[in-house]
């Protein structure tokens, strides 16, 4: 009688494993000889599921957002963390500005998400933003995984359960999980598939082991959805030839990856040519810029969108416009009725919802969060000499500036980098020289070190004026 119970068990289980439907999601890097190519899959079971290409530029002013705070009622701990985007960057959003699922920004810095079960670190003295706009302050501020895991450390992510594949224009690349509240990261030779799909990385390897190009009995049947993808994705890379066009191969691999179904949307960054390439199941036909052609400067406006459906192929750099509310809004309300309940589990109603994630970004526009904003300057031993001034000046939330040395000449600045009260500028001299300034804004005064390329060239202190 027990034996047939266990049987019993054993054949349910099997019919339901058979008859779910399987949502599932696949990163890839393929790098070999001198070409590196980073590829993602959406499968969402023919939902329909649709996306919106964002260009971000650097030099804009964000304030962080918790997910609890645009999806629930009651808010808890609210996000306190502000940031001047270093770098531009390409992303593949859903939910709306500044929340994507994946992307590159200008360094080669990529970063998407997989669904997968965790547990984030929580604590006091982290800074709160949900898990998509945890991902899009790694774009703005990292060039390499390493700066990625260190920024890390300082954030509470609040969102829905995900693991990530990060990489970077080097080709190194990395699984981030989080388990028991704790980062958990394959990396080097505990990563010897360059992949992730919605399973953890080391049960994965663990699999891996039954199949033969992992010496293993079972066939690696390219075609056979019962293979596991880490395991395709291995012989797929070990049987690239690098004469074959990366781009063309990266998309046989995601097809060859998917899950069950077309997949939702299929990405790829061409890494050492600069290039983006996707197509979506509805509109297949494969649309594509060149990141070359992007400027990311401020001087041209806030970010440049598309929605991702457009149905002519080719060059579509053309068609990329000035974000609108009004998009965004109708972008989201017509992907409600796909996941009834989803907008409004937390509370709210569907349309404050949708304002939340269409408007978060807003208050970063006004001009009594704008903390570092103003002119500043230096007080002279000697007051027949002029001050050293800087400018930092704001237009919404897009941010330029000027240094003015005491004998009048005007310095554009060229970078600026800020996290919280903490601020980076560069600018360049008569001479071309670049000088660095790292400045602490400590209410109405900033404490600034200046550096050349080696040296150290003192220390200042600018008042608010």
């Amino acid at each position: 009688m027990k034996m047939r119970t266990k049987v019993v068990s054993l054949l349910v289980l099997l019919f339901l494993i058979n008859s779910m439907q399987v949502n599932a999601c696949s990163t890839i890097m393929l790098k070999k000889g001198d070409e590196l190519i980073f590829g993602h899959n959406l499968n969402e079971g023919d939902s329909g599921i649709g996306g919106i290409v964002f260009v971000n530029k650097r030099g804009v002013f964000k304030m962080g957002r918790s997910l609890n705070e645009m999806m629930f009622k009651d808010v808890t701990k609210p996000s306190k963390l502000s940031w001047v985007s270093r770098y531009g960057s390409v992303t593949f959003n859903t939910f709306g500005k500044d929340l994507p699922d994946g992307g590159m920004n200008e360094t080669g810095f990529y970063i998407w998400e997989m669904n997968e079960a965790s547990d984030y670190p929580k604590g006091d003295s982290l800074h709160k933003l949900s898990q998509m706009g945890w991902m899009q302050f790694l774009l703005d501020n990292c060039s390499t995984i390493d700066e990625a895991l260190e920024l890390t450390k300082t954030i509470e992510i609040d969102g829905w359960t995900w693991h990530y594949f990060l990489a970077d224009a080097s080709g190194d690349c990395a699984t981030l999980a989080f388990i028991d509240g704790k980062m958990k990261i394959n990396r080097g030779k505990t990563m010897p598939v360059t992949g992730l799909y919605n399973t953890p990385y080391d049960r994965e390897m663990e699999v891996s082991k039954y199949y033969e190009n992992f010496g293993g009995l079972y066939k690696v049947e390219l075609d056979n959805p019962n293979v596991p993808r880490y395991v395709k994705t291995d012989w797929l890379i070990k049987n690239y030839d690098p004469k074959q066009n990366a781009v063309d191969y990266g998309f046989y691999m995601l097809d060859k990856i998917k899950v069950n179904d077309v997949a939702e949307w299929s990405i790829i960054f061409d890494v050492r040519r600069n290039h983006v390439y996707f197509r979506t199941r509805i509109n297949p036909t494969i649309k594509h810029f060149s990141l070359n052609d992007i400027d990311y400067s401020v001087k041209t406006g806030d970010c440049v969108i598309q929605n991702m459906d457009i149905k002519e192929g080719g060059d579509v750099l053309e068609k990329l416009h000035s974000y609108t509310a009004k998009e965004m809004s109708d972008f989201l309300y017509s992907l409600n009725p796909l996941f009834p309940g989803f907008l409004t589990r937390g509370g709210l109603t569907v349309e404050t919802a949708i304002d939340n994630f269409t408007n978060h970004w807003v208050r970063a526009t006004k001009k009594e969060n704008q903390f570092f904003a103003g002119k500043w300057a230096t007080k002279p031993e000697d007051p027949k000499k002029n001050p050293l001034v800087l400018e930092l000046n704001t237009n919404e939330n897009l941010v330029s500036g000027k240094v003015t040395a005491p004998d009048g000449f005007e310095y554009p600045v060229d970078h600026i980098f800020m996290i919280n009260n903490k601020m980076t500028i560069t600018f360049l001299t008569k001479s071309g020289r670049m000088l660095e300034l790292k400045m602490k804004i400590e209410g109405d005064t900033i404490k600034a070190q200046a550096f050349g390329i080696e040296d150290f060239m003192g220390d200042y202190t600018f008042y608010r004026q």
